[in-house]
């Protein structure tokens, strides 16, 4: 399980102006005109969310060097 801080320093190091929306039932995670709409908000994570997102945000490289995948 990865933590919210986990995911938002990640992205500060691989996606450098992203944002991050909260919406009823997720976050939306925006970045270079990309959209990841079903970050869940639970407190932690799963892997494959992150990698998912990763992967959708064209950064799969950095967060995969971020985490030790």
């Amino acid at each position: 399980m990865i933590s919210h801080k986990e995911v938002r320093a990640m992205l500060d190091e691989c996606a450098a102006g992203y944002k991050i929306e909260l919406k009823t039932h997720n976050y939306f995670v925006y970045y270079n005109g990309l959209t990841y709409p079903t970050l869940p908000k639970y407190s932690e994570v799963e892997a494959g969310h992150v990698k998912k997102m990763a992967r959708s945000l064209g950064i799969y490289d950095c967060a995969k060097k971020f985490f030790n995948w």
